[in-house]
């Protein structure tokens, strides 16, 4: 008899703890939980972001008035926009070589045979 009222109380134990550790499983399973709360309730969500979005704009706006774009390049003057239309030209070129150099060191690099590695070398990369 009193076997069997351990063996009872073991198996109940057991049931609750399996319980108790799905539903603790579940609670901390934000990713699913929070998926699941978006699939039930889209529009609470949606609204709850379009809110939050306006209020991070309203707290983070720049409270100076902007400077108009004509005056910020006439005050950087002309030799500094020069360099930047330079830098803004020279850098598809820059890619470009880049490309190509890349290219026939891997060429070299993989390829087989010493003949096929000194084929590229003699030829400039641009």
């Amino acid at each position: 008899m009193k076997l069997e009222e351990l063996v009872r109380s073991s198996q109940a134990a057991r049931l609750r703890l399996t319980e108790s550790h799905e539903h603790l499983r579940h609670r901390l399973d934000f990713p699913a939980r929070a998926k699941e709360s978006l699939l039930k309730n889209p529009g609470k969500w949606l609204g709850g972001i379009l809110v939050a979005g306006f209020i991070g704009s309203y707290l983070f706006k720049s409270k100076n008035t902007p400077v108009k774009v004509r005056e910020l390049k006439r005050q950087r003057g002309f030799l500094l926009g020069l360099l930047s239309l330079a830098l803004a030209m020279g850098r598809p070129l820059a890619k470009v070589y880049a490309t190509k150099l890349l290219r026939n060191y891997l060429a070299t690099r993989f390829a087989s045979g010493s003949r096929a590695r000194f084929a590229n070398l003699e030829k400039p990369p641009y």
